[in-house]
């Protein structure tokens, strides 16, 4: 049987369209590539595809999750609740056009919809700035999304029934891994008692700012890795699916 009440759509990396029960979300935004910068992947689709918006929600100011260039041609921009982890990230926002731009701080919740909420989860850090997870609720079902999260550790203290975590294990060629590789978002998933995982941030562009970078391990790993018990769903950019109940 398959419950409509969560659907997923991968746009590219950790821009994902969820739809929970009908309210329409987008993550980390990233619709226009840059020369130094590409995605690796198809784009699946574009802004002028997305259906209107209960509100976007972002992890992190890197381009590749923080396209504000793209999200200033968004059709009611003027009326879309933004959410982000910085308080200068609120200000470029409102600066173009997002009047509802809000920095949602680690253990606040905000309602998107009747029925759904939305609370920001501590993901670590990048350099100096603080990463945002999401947690989702809607009719009792729970989504997690981590765009941009490495510890397994920084999940343990919630539950979802679907989680959205990075499986390419993005790391500088020198220090840590920024992001979790196909291992650690299995055990991730399996610490939130998910389960379904939808694996994100997997593409990697051949970009000037790739050979920074190197990662280990693709969403294909994650299937081979997983126990009987999770399922992986490894979605083609562009594809809609529908979790199962």
């Amino acid at each position: 049987m398959i419950n409509p009440s969560i659907a997923i759509t991968r746009v590219v990396n950790s821009c994902v369209l969820l739809e929970l029960d009908g309210h329409a979300v987008l993550t980390d935004p990233w619709f226009v590539e840059r020369r130094w910068l590409r995605r690796g992947e198809p784009l699946g689709l574009e802004l002028h595809d997305l259906p209107p918006l209960a509100a976007v929600v972002v992890t992190n100011p890197a381009t590749n999750h923080w396209d504000l260039r793209a999200l200033r041609g968004l059709p009611a921009k003027d009326t879309t609740p933004l959410y982000v982890p910085a308080a200068g990230m609120v200000r470029r926002a409102r600066a173009a056009g997002f009047p509802r731009a809000e920095r949602l701080s680690w253990g606040e919740t905000r309602d998107i919809g009747p029925g759904v909420t939305v609370r920001a989860v501590p993901a670590g850090r990048t350099l100096m700035w603080p990463n945002n997870a999401y947690a989702f609720e809607a009719d009792g079902r729970r989504v997690f999304f981590g765009g941009e999260i490495a510890d397994v550790a920084l999940l343990e203290r919630h539950r979802a029934d679907v989680a959205l975590l990075p499986v390419n294990g993005l790391r500088p060629r020198f220090g840590p891994r920024l992001v979790m590789g196909p291992g650690q978002a299995v055990a991730g998933a399996s610490a939130l008692g998910a389960r379904v995982l939808v694996p994100v941030h997997d593409a990697h562009g051949h970009d000037p700012l790739s050979r920074l970078f190197r990662t280990e391990g693709t969403a294909a790993d994650a299937v081979r890795l997983a126990p009987r018990d999770l399922l992986v769903r490894d979605l083609p950019t562009g594809e809609r699916w529908e979790a199962p109940c």
